[in-house]
């Protein structure tokens, strides 16, 4: 659709024409000419037309065009592919689940989305394995956001067990679009501890000690004595043994001395 915007009011048209006309008439009505009385309607009525585009262009003229153009809204299935689902359940669980992800995508575009199914990580693991060392959900629903920045989401399905051992918490993020969590595999919150940061210095001079620090945090374990062991090539350098209570994040603290030269 066009239109056609006027940086003054439209009224100004009619003041064009009159303009149009007067010059126009000024130039051909009265005076003599050798031409026939056609040739000097002609030329009148081309001069009349000359004179009111020219004074239609002082009146700024703008030519807006509106495009519409109707977008299917994207329904994202995020599935993962770790192989901690893998463990729990057997192939033919995992076929089915297969199958159900294929239908309700069909589903989804029968009922006019534009819908796609991707993985955690970011290969495309079309055959549906489930062998992922990592699950990083926070990073994969990053990346859809990224992907689909600028258009419509309607929303993301999670198929997951929700153990994730990578990148932030999903919990404490913001998205903007809906996610919808289906739980597979087993659910289960599992005993872990997980090696959070370790902060040093970028350069240490030989001969010096710097420190070294190991974060450690555990999850859904009692209190217990933890041992951190600092190795170096195979060799033993420091270890240290802290009793911890649960949801503690545990700091060791070391003290090495550097002794050779190069990247350690």
């Amino acid at each position: 659709m066009q239109r056609i915007i006027l940086e003054s009011a439209p009224e100004f048209l009619i003041l064009c024409l009159v303009i149009a006309l007067v010059y126009a008439g000024i130039q051909y009505y009265r005076t003599k000419h050798p031409w026939s009385r056609g040739m000097n309607t002609l030329l009148f009525t081309f001069r009349a037309v000359l004179a009111f585009f020219l004074s239609f262009l002082l009146l700024g003229p703008i030519v807006k065009q509106i495009s519409n153009l109707y977008e299917k809204p994207a329904f994202v299935i995020l599935r993962d592919n770790s192989s901690s689902i893998a463990e729990v359940t057997d192939s033919l669980t995992r076929e089915n689940l297969k199958q159900e992800l294929l239908q309700t995508r069909q589903t989804l575009d029968e009922n006019g989305y534009d819908s796609e199914i991707y993985v955690l990580t970011e290969d495309d693991d079309a055959d549906h394995a489930y062998s992922a060392t990592t699950s990083d959900i926070n990073g994969a629903l990053r990346r859809i956001a990224n992907r689909y920045e600028g258009r419509n989401v309607a929303g993301v399905m999670l198929v997951s067990d929700g153990i994730y051992n990578a990148g932030l918490s999903p919990l404490y993020s913001h998205y903007n679009f809906p996610v919808y969590t289906v739980g597979v595999g087993d659910t289960t919150v599992r005993a872990d501890i997980a090696l959070k940061n370790v902060a040093y210095n970028k350069i240490a001079y030989q001969g010096n000690k710097f420190p070294l620090r190991a974060e450690v945090q555990l999850k859904n374990i009692g209190a217990t004595n933890l041992t951190a062991t600092l190795l170096k090539r195979g060799r033993v350098v420091d270890k240290q043994t802290k009793k911890v209570t649960p949801g503690q994040l545990a700091t060791f603290d070391f003290q090495p001395e550097e002794d050779e030269q190069g990247i350690q």
